[in-house]
């Protein structure tokens, strides 16, 4: 059995005297006889909902971590398997509507051939997001062949 800077452990030591136990703990703030905030399913399913709530107001994953005293990937997982999604995207605009639609070539062709607009525009022009159209754009140059036939 090792000593690690905050209890007994009887996992190795790891990096600044913590066992990853420890190391995980004392990220999230709890000190060596804490427990977590919630031991019964209705205070997790209190806790869900508060989140879920801030979530749809539009506040940050982040900024609802912090205060609940959550890891961001648990909330991440907790709001991805209840389709939990903010009122707005990023600076207040809406979410793509078609953000996972195919491609067609009509769309690609714009996408990809209208150099005149910067790509902001051309991801106005086809309500998809920025990172979606610029995407494509890169990943078209790299493809074998020419699936839609613009070049």
């Amino acid at each position: 059995m090792s000593t690690c800077a905050v209890v007994w452990c009887d996992r190795s030591a790891m990096a600044r005297g913590l066992c990853k136990r420890c190391y995980a703990r004392y990220k999230r703030g709890l000190g060596p006889n804490e427990t977590r905030q919630y031991a019964t399913w209705e205070a997790k399913e209190r806790v869900r909902y508060e989140a879920t709530q801030r979530r749809e107001a539009g506040e940050g994953i982040a900024d609802i971590a912090v205060s609940l005293s959550i890891n961001e990937s648990t909330l991440g997982k907790w709001f991805r398997g209840r389709g939990v999604r903010p009122a707005g995207g990023k600076f207040g605009k809406s979410l793509a509507q078609n953000q996972w639609k195919r491609w067609t070539r009509d769309d690609a062709a714009i996408a990809y051939t209208r150099t005149d607009l910067s790509i902001a525009k051309r991801a106005e022009l086809l309500g998809r997001s920025y990172t979606a159209v610029a995407g494509f754009v890169r990943d078209y140059r790299k493809r074998p062949g020419d699936p839609y036939g613009i070049q």
